[in-house]
């Protein structure tokens, strides 16, 4: 990896009137570690700002973390199993909502009521989750119909609002879980939304954040004002945050774009692990699709070289992956190794037989072209045609997806940022569970059969692992979706400014920091020691 960056400096060089010199970061060294009156940042958010978003301004008894077993405790801070069908949980004494008012088991159990009556469909909590029982003050019970081993995960997006937030906005059934309506003092979490909104299939454009005075984590958040875009160009983000200062601090960026941020006055490049991936759905709702046929799905996949495409569309931050869930995941990692090296199910000359002349629509974010134009190339060798709809708005994907089932539109590959919102498999395999519109295939009874084995297993145990292996394997040789190398999260941030994003489906902002140096709270000009080219920061697994 290091030898390209190598290889790109001296060439740098050689067309360069003057040395360039890269240094390594400093920033660390001089973070402000309080909240700054003046400090704000702005952030790119591309890829489900509606989940990341509620992360920042609300609450759940449990959350993501990039831990084995994908969870933490949040307003919960213990909890036990008393049996398959009953647990308790011991919440925190010391959080209040961003009204004052103070959250605990009364609260808990009113939130469950409104989850009961109108929950999310994508997982089999709806089935599962009987009712919310207090105990004491700081003391719930929940009960369970069946044995669910995903309980803790789910619990993770199961979010609590304020009194208020009901009364005014109702709580109703959301293909996408969020409800978050509008701005106002309804959640417990580190920020406060000041404007906007995102509940998946809606939002605004900008959406203006705040510090929770009343967060319980008193050392946090660090900086006070968070300013969020959900739609901008591509290009316009890469000009924004690396020939401008003020205009963009974190962005997600496209991977054939770290050239720019490498040689940018007032960014520089971060790339961590993830354990997300490029979701590519296969249109099987569709009428007459030729993507019915099971050739042509494993004589696409066939043809993408994977260790290729990593080289030249994803700029080497990928790892091979044999299936839809990311192999950089504790569920699929040594499985995914058994398969790196499979055996093609066709040969050369069968796959050009089989795919010559197909004609795909692709609906895709602008950000994932660089990555598109790798895959049609490959394609293309075997006479695929590829027909692009683009958009900087991932909403306008979504809704193609979501909605598909109901109006059946006409699309073949339609591609999103799966970032890991779950903990576990189900990340992946919900994209294939027919009773979720989230899933683009038609009919599968046996998927169905299987996920629910999978529910009632615990997640610790070897049965859920056999039972994921099994999907995986099925999945495969079904090859209901187009599997894309699991990427790494590539991240644009203003030099100025400190940030460990998480492998999971959060934007942990609440740690961000900031130097005396940032435009927000600098008075002076800033000096020219501030501008020096700096090499890429690599976060490594822990």
């Amino acid at each position: 990896m290091h030898k390209y960056f190598f290889i790109f400096l001296y060439v740098s060089f050689l067309f360069s009137n003057e040395a360039i010199t890269y240094k390594h970061d400093q920033t660390d060294k001089i973070l402000i570690n309080k909240i700054t009156k003046d400090s704000q940042l702005k952030v790119y958010m591309p890829t489900l700002p509606y989940f990341n978003l509620i992360s920042l301004i609300n609450g759940t008894l449990v959350k993501l973390s990039d831990s084995k077993r994908g969870w933490d405790y949040y307003l919960a801070y213990k909890h036990e199993k008393k049996d398959d069908l009953t647990y308790d949980f011991w919440l925190r004494d010391d959080v209040k909502y961003q009204d004052g008012t103070k959250f605990d088991a009364d609260s808990v159990v009113e939130n469950f009521k409104h989850f009961i009556d109108g929950p999310f469909l994508y997982s089999n909590i709806h089935n599962a989750l009987d009712s919310v029982e207090k105990l004491n003050d700081y003391k719930i019970r929940i009960h369970l119909k069946i044995p669910y081993g995903m309980l803790l995960n789910d619990l993770c997006v199961i979010n609590f609002y304020t009194k208020k937030y009901y009364e005014r906005y109702n709580w109703t059934p959301s293909l996408t879980a969020q409800n978050t309506k509008g701005p106002g003092l309804y959640g417990a979490g580190a920020y406060i939304m000041a404007q906007g909104y995102a509940t998946g299939l809606t939002q605004s454009k900008k959406i203006v954040l705040t510090a929770n005075p009343y967060y319980f984590e008193k050392d946090k958040p660090y900086i006070k004002k968070i300013t969020i875009y959900t739609e901008l160009p591509i290009h316009e983000v890469i000009d924004d945050i690396s020939k401008h200062e003020g205009k963009l601090d974190i962005a997600y960026i496209p991977y054939n774009k770290k050239t720019e941020i490498v040689n940018s006055k007032y960014a520089k490049l971060l790339i961590s692990p993830s354990h997300g991936n490029l979701t590519v759905h296969m249109n099987l709702i569709k009428k007459n699709s030729k993507l019915k046929n099971i050739k042509v799905r494993q004589a696409l996949n066939d043809a993408i070289d994977q260790k290729r495409l990593i080289k030249f569309a994803f700029k080497n931050e990928a790892t091979v992956s044999p299936f839809l869930l990311s192999s950089n995941t504790y569920f699929a990692k040594e499985l995914s190794k058994k398969y790196l090296n499979k055996k093609p199910r066709f040969t050369q000359k069968e796959l050009h037989n089989i795919l010559n002349g197909l004609e795909l629509k692709v609906i895709t974010q602008d950000r994932f072209m660089s990555v598109w134009k790798g895959v049609e190339y490959q394609l293309s060798k075997y006479g695929v045609k590829l027909i692009y709809t683009i958009t900087s708005d991932e909403k306008v994907v979504l809704e193609k997806l979501l909605n598909n089932r109901k109006n059946i539109y006409d699309w073949d590959l339609l591609i999103w940022g799966n970032e890991d919102w779950n903990g576990s498999p189900w990340t992946a395999f919900f994209t294939l569970y027919t009773k979720a519109n989230w899933c683009s295939i038609d009919k599968d009874d046996y998927l169905v059969n299987e996920f629910e084995k999978l529910f009632k297993l615990d997640t610790n145990s070897k049965e859920f692992q056999k039972e994921v292996n099994k999907i995986l394997l099925y999945s495969y040789e079904k090859a209901y979706t187009l599997v894309l190398p699991s990427p790494n999260i590539v991240i644009a941030l203003n030099k100025e400014v400190s940030y460990h994003p998480s492998e999971m489906s959060t934007f942990p902002l609440w740690n961000a920091k900031i130097t005396p140096f940032h435009w927000s709270i600098r008075k002076e000009k800033l000096d020219k020691d501030r501008l020096n080219y700096l090499y890429p920061i690599r976060i490594k697994n822990e």
